[in-house]
């Protein structure tokens, strides 16, 4: 014989359940938004033609935790040239651009071009008429060392940019890194996951 406290029961289990599922949804996304992948929106044309103002992104947090392992490294996700980054400077607001220089390296810029460890780098992301000149930071002919743990970043609209070439921003500490780019989703007709390119 049911109860009326049974029926009430009956009729209260079904909202529970919805809570509960609301409950574990919003902690997955929780967990997925601080340790797995996070969206970015691009700011400005520092990154055409590559990536426009608006578009959105995901960005990759595991390179943050597994990076520097073997493990990581075996399978990308460690920083490398090429890779685009989101990083926020002390002081700053989150900035999107690429990896061109990578700890211990040298990097210098002649002739609109860019050099690593002396040899010059192809980047076919960037039309061949395009110069990368220098600024502040990272003068025209003058090569600098970057630092164990640091990285030289730039857009790749080289023209506006404000990158690693100038003084206020200079080398990127990894600890300023926040994530690497994985995937373009919005707007839709653009969708597309982010390769890193190769280079010479």
């Amino acid at each position: 014989m049911n109860t009326s406290s049974d029926a009430t029961t009956k009729k209260i289990n079904p909202f529970v359940e919805f809570l509960q599922s609301v409950v574990v949804a919003i902690a997955i996304c929780v967990f997925v938004y601080i340790f797995i992948a996070t969206p970015n929106q691009i700011d400005g044309i520092s990154m055409n033609p590559t990536f426009e103002n608006g578009q959105i992104i995901l960005t990759n947090k595991i390179s943050l935790w597994l990076g520097d392992t073997l493990f990581g490294k075996s399978i990308g996700l460690g920083y490398n040239r090429g890779d685009v980054i989101v990083f926020q400077k002390p002081g700053y607001k989150d900035l999107i651009k690429r990896i061109i220089g990578l700890p211990g390296e040298t990097i210098m810029l002649r002739n609109g071009k860019v050099y690593i460890n002396e040899n010059l780098i192809t980047e076919d992301y960037i039309s061949s008429e395009i110069k990368t000149n220098g600024g502040s930071f990272l003068e025209e002919g003058v090569e600098k060392t970057i630092p164990e743990g640091d990285y030289f970043v730039m857009g790749d609209n080289r023209n506006n940019s404000h990158d690693s070439r100038y003084t206020d921003i200079g080398f990127i500490e990894k600890g300023w890194i926040k994530g690497k780019a994985l995937l373009r989703y919005w707007p839709l007709n653009k969708i597309s996951l982010i390769v890193t390119p190769e280079y010479n």
